[in-house]
């Protein structure tokens, strides 16, 4: 069986690299060349010129893309291979209704396809302590169960297709609120004259909302240390797939979209290339502290 990866951002990379260490991937492709020809310097893989030969050489073809509209292409980009009895194992974060429409059409061509987002920072994928989420059919997850446990320990069955994206989504609602009120809650210590050093003890140490993001986030926020975990455009992004769902499922998300709110407006004041923490900038003015441009 041959496996191929599309995709080397910031999480394919590493899903590349846990896969590879297990001597689970082949071929490789991205469309900056140069992120695939850094990567396969240092493993053993093919890098395919073209997501068709790299479709067309593999059994199983992972993907870790930016979106929905990046998905759909690459899926269109295979319209003239034949993908009779192929696997495709999504890991991108994008709409479920997206993904349910792709799976299908996947179907009809004779593959199939997971859905299974990553919940967990770059870093935990690494060290294979992230968290995979899975839909689809169950049949299809039980045959590709050791690929997956190949890239993270914590391997969850959720459901038919679209499930896997859907419980992602709920992580991310709370993830975006969690740390947007962190970030005011900071600042709102720091406006009334405490020390840092115990705020961060009280929401590292000592309170019931700790957790393992205010325990990454926290020293981020309190030294302004943005450097990208994962950044304030893609969870602008998934925000925005909320959104979209909530109003499909007629939920009501009232504090997912004041977060979208905060969000875009630290987008808007430019930094949309930053960890999505850096959120807790929006707060610095309510004592006088300059926001930086």
């Amino acid at each position: 069986m041959k496996v191929g990866l599309v995709g080397l951002g910031m999480i394919g990379s590493r899903v590349g690299a846990r896969l590879d260490n297990a001597g689970s991937l082949d071929e490789v492709y991205n469309r900056t060349k140069s992120k695939a020809d850094s990567f396969a310097a240092r493993r053993r893989v093919v890098i395919s010129q073209d997501i068709k030969s790299l479709v067309s050489d593999c059994d199983v073809i992972v993907s870790v893309l930016t979106d929905d509209q990046a998905v759909r292409d690459f899926i269109g980009k295979t319209s003239d291979v034949s993908l009779e009895d192929k696997t495709f194992i999504d890991m991108s974060t994008i709409s479920p209704s997206t993904s349910v429409s792709i799976s299908a059409e996947l179907g009809r061509r004779g593959a199939e396809m997971l859905d299974v987002p990553v919940v967990g920072s770059a870093n935990a994928v690494e060290r294979g302590e992230a968290v995979l989420l899975v839909g689809g059919e169950k049949g299809l997850f039980e045959s590709n169960t050791h690929l997956l446990h190949a890239i993270a320990n914590e391997v969850v069955y959720v459901g038919p297709s679209g499930s896997g994206l859907r419980l992602k989504l709920i992580h991310n609602l709370v993830l975006a609120s969690y740390v947007a009120a962190l970030g005011e809650a900071i600042h709102f210590g720091l406006g009334g004259g405490l020390d840092p050093a115990l705020i961060h003890r009280l929401l590292t140490a000592l309170s019931s909302i700790r957790s393992p993001n205010s325990a990454i986030k926290v020293p981020k926020i309190l030294n302004s240390d943005y450097s990208t975990q994962f950044s304030l455009k893609n969870m602008i992004k998934d925000l925005g797939i909320i959104e979209g769902e909530a109003r499909l499922q007629g939920s009501a998300i009232p504090m997912g979209a004041l977060a979208a709110q905060l969000y875009t407006l630290a987008h808007e004041r430019g930094f949309s290339g930053e960890d999505f923490s850096v959120v807790a900038e929006m707060f610095k003015n309510s004592f006088g502290q300059k926001l930086p441009k």
